[in-house]
């Protein structure tokens, strides 16, 4: 077990602090490009961090998640999936390595709305969007303007509003979660960069997935809060993925960090989910685990594995594929880029054969599965947003002329909880799937918070 010292600031005094819980997923399951979401039963377009149920393949369901035998996460009863983009370093020299993580995954499960139901048994949902090179708006307007503007229903503009990230410096006053969007490159994290993903909570219902594994699922009208919006009429709990990677190691070696999309801006970070969960356990959980300190432990719903447990939960790679690096081109022939516009998607076999960028399958040449491009049906690039979702440009323009840039958000306030974690480390060889592992104690310490909400 871990010790824990919990640091609680006094602006709980002034919070009103909602119920939730924090699942640790301190191990990567495996690193590997395959999706089975957006490219299920073939090779993946880019490289993802995999934590969760042991079962996890390009072709997995719900079902096979829950019928793993283990997670790489703390509670037994939850064998979902998560899984974001890797992140790399280019060296000046243009060679790619993969970065490791900071303690892992931490997935936090906000109960926020009324009436919250459980997921539906073999929900899948993607946040965030990997071809993404830009934002359409500004992102830093005060919520309080946002209804006004027509923003707190543009579901554009909230699922830009819930990608971000926070460059981690212990010694200073923690930041507010999504704090900035894209990769501070020019600094230095010397606690690692926090990658955040906040997830939509309010479901139509109906279906488990939808065409492009978004369009299911609405954020409510203040992204991690507020009301659903019509025909979203279930709440769901709100999941907020967070993923430290160790920028620190490439201090003063010059370079720049690249996600496995080829994107070095940050906004093609995206996170995927799963439903994995004993669904009984679940509904219990969000019924009697209202305590608001966040600790998953205190739920007593959940049986709890030691870190030295569940950190023992790996798999191997199902591609014969270098992913670790040093190496001179991103796995799936990604390209690496600065460009703001809309990207295309990288197609390689799982041999690193460059196969041509396209939005469409391509059939494999040799025995191995493998991805083309993608299992995007062609009307996901070409998709257009409903009238409540549709970009309007005057309004953006309106926000940039109405609120300063630099406002702070009054309601995405976070409280620093200090954890003091004892935890195995993972040194992997480079070469791809025979992994080879060594575990070594050493001291973490690691910030988290708790996400509370002001009256309002």
């Amino acid at each position: 077990m871990f010790g824990k010292a919990l640091l609680l600031s006094t602006a709980l005094l002034a919070l009103q602090a909602d119920a939730f819980w924090r699942l640790p997923c301190r191990q990567r399951l495996v690193l590997e490009r395959i999706d089975p979401i957006d490219t299920p039963g073939v090779v993946g377009h880019h490289v993802h961090t995999v934590h969760g149920g042991s079962a996890f393949s390009r072709n997995v369901t719900s079902d096979d998640l829950r019928a793993s035998h283990c997670t790489s996460c703390e509670v037994q009863e939850d064998n979902s999936a998560y899984w974001t983009p890797n992140l790399y370093h280019q060296s000046e020299s243009g060679e790619l390595t993969a970065l490791n993580q900071t303690g892992g995954m931490l997935v936090y499960y906000l109960l926020r709305g009324e009436n919250i139901q459980p997921f539906p048994p073999n929900l899948r949902i993607i946040a965030g969007d990997a071809r993404r090179r830009n934002t359409t708006y500004d992102l830093d307007i005060e919520r309080s303007y946002w209804a006004g503007l027509g923003l707190s229903t543009n579901q554009d503009f909230l699922r830009q509003r819930a990608i971000g990230f926070n460059c981690l410096n212990y010694a200073e006053p923690a930041n507010a979660a999504l704090g900035i969007h894209t990769i501070p490159q020019d600094r230095d994290c010397p606690d690692g960069l926090r990658a955040e993903v906040f997830f939509p909570s309010c479901w139509d219902g109906k279906h488990d997935d939808s065409f492009d594994h978004r369009s299911h699922m609405a954020y409510p009208s203040t992204m991690d809060d507020g009301d659903c919006p019509e025909g979203y009429p279930i709440r769901v709990p709100s999941l907020f993925f967070e993923t430290i990677w160790d920028v620190h190691a490439f201090a003063g070696q010059g370079g720049k960090f690249i996600f496995s999309t080829g994107d070095e801006l940050g906004y093609s970070n995206h996170g995927d989910f799963m439903n994995g969960w004993q669904q009984d356990v679940l509904e219990r959980a969000i019924n009697t685990c209202t305590d608001p300190s966040g600790i998953v432990e205190m739920c007593t719903e959940f049986t709890i594995r030691s870190a030295d447990e569940y950190s023992q939960c790996t798999i191997e790679s199902e591609l014969n594929e270098e992913v670790w690096g040093p190496m001179k081109k991103l796995p799936g022939c990604n390209l690496i880029t600065d460009s703001t516009q809309y990207a295309g998607i990288g197609a390689c076999d799982a041999d690193g054969n460059d196969i041509g960028t396209s939005h469409s399958a391509v059939a494999s040449k040799t025995s191995k599965v493998v991805s083309a491009a993608s299992s995007y049906v062609a009307g996901v690039a070409s998709h257009t947003a409903s009238a409540a979702s549709a970009v309007v440009s005057d309004v953006a323009a309106a926000a940039q002329d109405t609120v300063a840039p630099d406002a702070v958000d009054p309601y995405l306030v976070i409280v620093t909880v200090t954890e003091t974690v004892t935890e195995g480390v993972t040194s992997t060889t480079c070469t791809a799937p025979a992994v080879t592992s060594t575990v070594e104690s050493y001291k973490v310490k690691r910030h988290m918070h708790n996400h509370a909400r002001r009256h309002h």
